[in-house]
């Protein structure tokens, strides 16, 4: 099984960091097949490229504070198949994921002075 793994430190509070990796999911189309506690649980749609490869990638995407102006994204990824093309394809999915996500996170507007 082809693995890719990646920890995501970005400078905004727990809250807004886990709405916009909900709203990058919803709005690039995963398809969400599970949320539990600050996980979700994610897997590819079928498109022609997937129907290539008879093998979607799965995500598992954890958020997690860390004090409260910074958040931690956990990007762990999986598909079948060994070898240098399952592990580049896991790869490759897995950068777009990431900048699907980043994307989103630089759009949360840093909350008014009280």
């Amino acid at each position: 099984m082809a693995r890719y793994t990646e920890i995501i430190a970005v400078d905004k509070p727990f809250a807004d960091t886990w709405r916009a990796v909900h709203a990058a999911l919803v709005a690039h189309n995963w398809n969400i097949v599970n949320v539990r506690d600050n996980t979700f649980f994610v897997r590819e749609r079928m498109s022609f490229e997937t129907m290539l490869w008879r093998n979607s990638c799965r995500f598992a995407i954890h958020v997690a504070g860390d004090g409260e102006t910074r958040a931690n994204i956990h990007l762990i990824g999986s598909t079948l198949g060994f070898g240098p093309i399952p592990k580049g394809r896991i790869r490759r999915i897995g950068e777009v994921v990431k900048g699907q996500i980043l994307g989103m996170v630089a759009r949360i507007e840093p909350d008014p002075p009280a």
